[in-house]
């Protein structure tokens, strides 16, 4: 009985990498959000697509740059770099952003190395549950009722999407501001092909204030990246699909 060679597919180059920074910069609405969020998208979403070796590359790229011409800034840019991958790991798991940043880190001069701890004081406590929720609310607004009723019958899905995914990752902005976050998750979820969470962070994105025409935008960046990695996003909505909920 003859067996089946399952076809191994082709990894894109560092060439076809390079255009697809430049694509996404491009694209990107940096005139409305500004021109340092579009690398928090490419690396959300070139990571959570199953690309992370790309992600040293981007580092050097943006290194390479005027405005991080000190060690000072580019370790800021490393605390950015670093918040963006870490968020990652509540939408797309660990081994994904850990991957991206062992690469960045193989590359990272000596004295640019950042050795601080965003996160050393976090206690699991009523003041981390309601900083979460305060960012829920501000996502899901009215909408939040109907998941908590699900997750009535779920609590360890409750208690995590509380106190881990909203209290301990998404609700902190001391780094990536509120924009930026939502940019870290619509591109990680969106780049799964997940038509449900892809639209309650569309409309989350429209809610905190992200106008229409700019959230089409970002998706066609994510599709941008979507494409490289060789992944198809036929089940998302679009921003057009959820504006009647906004």
């Amino acid at each position: 009985m003859a067996t089946r060679e399952v076809p191994i597919p082709r990894d894109p180059t560092e060439d076809e990498a390079f255009a697809l920074f430049k694509a996404v910069e491009d694209k990107f609405p940096s005139q409305t959000l500004g021109d340092d969020k579009w690398y928090v998208l490419l690396l959300a979403a070139i990571v959570g697509g199953g690309q992370p070796g790309f992600a040293p590359l981007l580092y050097g790229e943006l290194i390479e740059r005027p405005e991080y011409q000190t060690s000072e800034q580019r370790q800021a840019l490393m605390r950015r770099l670093r918040e963006t991958l870490f968020k990652l790991i509540v939408i797309v798991g660990v081994c994904k952003p850990l991957e991206a940043i062992f690469d960045i880190d193989a590359i990272t001069r000596p004295e640019d190395k950042d050795y601080t701890f965003s996160r050393e004081d976090w206690q699991c406590d009523e003041a981390n549950a309601k900083r979460g929720a305060a960012w829920q609310g501000r996502l899901y607004q009215h909408d939040q009722q109907g998941i908590d009723d699900v997750l009535a019958s779920q609590k360890d899905f409750d208690w995590t999407s509380k106190q881990i995914t909203y209290g301990l990752y998404l609700s902190d902005h001391n780094i990536l501001n509120d924009v930026e976050t939502e940019l870290t998750v619509l591109s990680g979820i969106m780049i799964q092909n997940l038509p449900r969470e892809t639209a309650w962070h569309l409309r989350g994105t429209r809610r905190i204030g992200v106008s229409r025409e700019d959230v089409e935008t970002l998706q066609q960046c994510i599709e941008l990246v979507a494409s490289f990695c060789d992944l198809r996003l036929h089940k998302v909505p679009r921003v057009a699909d959820i504006e009647h909920e906004v």
